[in-house]
This record gives C-alpha cells, structure tokens and sequence, in this order.
C-alpha cells in the first residue's frame, strides 16, 4: 500500500470516528441544560469572553446562538490542530492558544450546549458592497448554507444568519487567500477555500452585502 493511500484511509477512518462521536454526544444535545450544568458551562464560557465580547474594540466574533454541532466541529478542530496552527491567521492562533482550557470532549459539549442556548445577538452592518450582485454569486452557495443562510448540519456548513457581516467577510478572505482551510484534514475548510477561488476581493463584499439580509430574515421567520 502507497503512503498517500494510507494517509487517505486514516483520514476517511477519523472522519468515520468523528461522525459517530458526533451522533452519540448530539443524542444529549437536545436537552436543556440543568442548574449545576449551567454554573459549570458559565464558567467555562467565562474565558471565552475576553475575546467573544463587545467589550473590546480587538474581539472575536459574537457567538450566542451557534448551533452545538458547529461549535462542537470547531473546538474539536482547534484541540486537534486542524485549525489555529497558520501563523498567517493571528486571531486563529489566539483561539489555537486557548484550545488547552478543554481538555475533554464533555467539556466541549457543554461548552457547545450552553452557547446554543444563548440568545442570537443582533448586529450593526459595517460592510459595504453590491448586495444585487452578491445575490448572483450566493446561488452557488445555497446547497450548503441554505437560500436563507440557515446552514446544513449535515453537510458541516455554519449558519450565515446570525454571524456578523465583518467576520464573514474576514473569513471569506482567509478562505480565499489560504489562511484557513489549508489542513489536509479540514474538509469542510478545503471545501470553502474551492469554492471562492473564482471571486475576487469586491465579490466578496458583495457576497456578504446581500447576506446581511438573512438577519432580518431570521427574526421575521422566528416571529411566525
């Protein structure tokens, strides 16, 4: 058997154990959290807030309302190396750096559980672009996240519905420019850098121009 074929396999094998885990672990995902599980998770969440804040004008992004399975994928990745290891991407290696603070699977879940629960923060659009044309370039996109930015469990594509426009635009352009997306086991990550090498720096604000409209549509769908 070839190297590259064996890499291959172990990859298509840690995938395999990861999509089991995942379907275990989500099996609890859907129960609230308890009292003692929540002043646990509270203080995990703690640390998360020097970056995940509005109360710093250098700041990760707000993360209320994330969906488990996405936050579980992400910590998962950055534990593993998969992402946070690109000296290119600063605020990816700040998150790398931060990665030991859980150190278990059941601390990511609940971690993971107790952000899905917060409340999806609203925000301020900062970016500017054609949201017309962005529409055009977003037909390509809806098989994975949805005609309404909802996203696919399924297929491990984030919502874009409730994530500020400056961040998407952020990691739209470190997808293009290969500082996020370039670990051979970040499939999801390869996928997304594929997917922008034919758009250009205005398409991507034109992109997240037009997506700043699932905002409104993801409160007037949670008002029905």
């Amino acid at each position: 058997m070839s190297v590259r074929k064996a890499r291959w396999i172990s990859r298509v094998a840690r995938r395999a154990a990861y999509l089991l885990l995942a379907a275990l672990v989500g099996c609890s995902s859907d129960r609230a959290l308890s009292p003692e599980q929540r002043a646990e998770a509270e203080v995990l969440f703690e640390s998360c807030l020097i970056c995940h804040s509005t109360q710093e004008m250098q700041r990760g992004p707000i993360i209320d309302g994330l969906p488990v399975w996405y936050t579980r994928l992400q910590l998962q990745k950055f534990r593993s190396g998969v992402r946070g290891q690109n000296a290119l991407n600063k605020s990816e290696q700040l998150m790398g750096a931060a990665r030991d603070k859980f150190e278990t699977d059941a601390e990511i879940e609940l971690l993971a559980r107790y952000i899905a629960e917060r409340p999806v923060q609203p925000y301020d659009p900062v970016v500017r672009g054609d949201a017309v044309r962005g529409e055009i370039l977003y037909t390509s996109c809806i098989p994975c996240h949805g005609a309404r930015g909802e996203g696919n469990e399924t297929l491990k594509s984030p919502p874009l519905n409730l994530q500020e426009d400056w961040y998407l635009l952020d990691q739209l352009r470190k997808f293009a420019s290969g500082k996020r997306g370039y670990h051979s086991d970040d499939f999801e990550g390869i996928q997304m850098a594929y997917a922008l090498a034919h758009i250009d720096a205005e398409g991507l604000k034109d992109l997240v121009a037009y997506m700043q409209g699932f905002q409104d549509k993801r409160e007037q769908d949670a008002d029905r």
